[in-house]
């Protein structure tokens, strides 16, 4: 039997939220109550503080729906030797990696294990039954001229492209020894920005996703500043001039002519280095919940950043990067210096605009619609970006993008 489990990327993380079965004789009965499905995988047990250790845990997966499928993975009406199981997804359950609070990254969990029970039989998928929505991005690796090596995640559309956008990822998709720059395309998304709707509101560009091998706001590259979760910062990375030396090559070798850099949070902070570093390289930047603290950056930065043309895509109850601390004092001096090119998205909240998930009695995700859309922590304001529902004054952050690249 071929076992196929497939990974897709939501607004929240990556989701095991499909199983292929290919039997070897036709499925006779395909009804969701005849089959049970268990899920093993490890996680991070937050009730336990200050300890947050990592678990094996069990976690039954409800089957939504089954169906037969041909050939070539299509719905069809005819029976099948071949079926697709739906299992349920939310926020709260189906994801596949581990985000360590000792380490702040996130791994693909090992060991991970699903059990499927039909009838009399039980079938086991692990990982290396494993089809991710990010398997068709191309993986390679650089190492820059000082000995940093990275992996990172790029695409070029058909045709090839003079224009590249460039994602900096949060802190959980960093550290190569631990993952690979999958992670980074799914954990928040990013695989959006190699599909039709975002390559068309461009006007198609090459995308490159560069993997940190610790953090981006990492000072000395071995993780010294940081303390369970706990990161002071300077305004500096010891990857700033490595990573130019990477997306340099990369954007030689592709003949671009013009560039945007976007990132989040961790990503979002060396948006603003580079900006503030290397002006004249890009075109244009979208720091989203940007982790620079305004007391970081100096007047004559202030006075750089105010000649780029950047986008700031924050909310107001972000609880990790405090607004008040970082873009509402900047944004500030940025104003006060005559910035003329700088654009604001900024909401109370984040919260699922899908209509897919509410919140229930208890505060928790549930499909059953109560009402009251779910609520996601404000740092995860790249939800927005990903969605294209940032406005800055009717200025969608993508339509940003794409003045830039023009």
């Amino acid at each position: 039997m071929k076992k196929t489990v497939y990974v897709h990327g939501y607004d929240y993380n990556c989701v095991t939220d499909e199983v292929r079965l290919d039997f070897d004789t036709a499925v006779e009965k395909i009804d969701p109550s005849c089959f049970t499905v268990t899920e093993t995988k490890q996680v991070t047990d937050f009730s336990k503080a200050p300890e947050f250790p990592v678990v094996v845990m069990e976690e039954k997966r409800t089957v939504e729906d089954v169906y037969y499928v041909d050939g070539d993975g299509n719905r069809c009406e005819e029976k099948s030797s071949s079926i697709i199981l739906k299992l349920n997804e939310d926020p709260e359950h189906g994801c596949p990696l581990l985000f360590d609070f000792h380490s702040f990254f996130n791994t693909w969990s090992q060991p991970y294990e699903m059990k499927i029970k039909y009838g009399d039989q039980t079938i086991i998928c692990t990982m290396d039954d494993f089809v991710t929505q990010a398997d068709d991005w191309s993986i390679d690796t650089f190492t820059a001229s000082d000995g940093v090596t990275y992996r990172y995640a790029h695409f070029e559309p058909e045709g090839g492209s003079d224009r590249t956008v460039i994602w900096l990822h949060g802190i959980g998709e960093g550290g190569t020894e631990l993952t690979d720059p999958r992670i980074a395309v799914l954990a928040n998304k990013a695989d959006v920005l190699k599909r039709e709707a975002f390559q068309k509101a461009v006007g198609k560009a090459n995308i490159l996703v560069p993997q940190c091998p610790t953090y981006w706001m990492d000072r000395t590259g071995d993780c010294a500043n940081r303390n369970m979760g706990q990161i002071v910062v300077d305004g500096t990375s010891f990857y700033t001039e490595s990573l130019v030396e990477l997306i340099c090559d990369y954007l030689a070798r592709t003949e671009t002519e013009k560039t945007v850099v976007a990132g989040c949070s961790n990503g979002g902070y060396m948006t603003m280095l580079l900006a503030m570093k290397y002006p004249k390289v890009f075109d244009g930047y979208v720091p989203v919940c940007e982790a620079v603290p305004d007391t970081c950056i100096t007047d004559a930065q202030i006075d750089v950043l105010a000649k780029q043309k950047l986008y700031f895509v924050y909310s107001k109850d972000d609880p990790t990067v405090i607004p008040e601390k970082h873009e509402v004092p900047t944004l500030e001096r940025l104003k006060k210096a005559g910035a003329e090119n700088i654009h604001v998205s900024v909401t109370d909240h984040v919260i699922d605009t899908s209509g897919s998930y509410f919140l229930d009695e208890n505060g928790r995700a549930t499909k059953q619609n109560t009402g009251i859309p779910y609520q996601y922590s404000g740092h995860w304001s790249w939800i927005y970006f990903f969605n294209n529902e940032c406005s800055a004054d009717g200025l969608t952050a993508w339509d940003f993008i794409s003045d830039c690249l023009k």
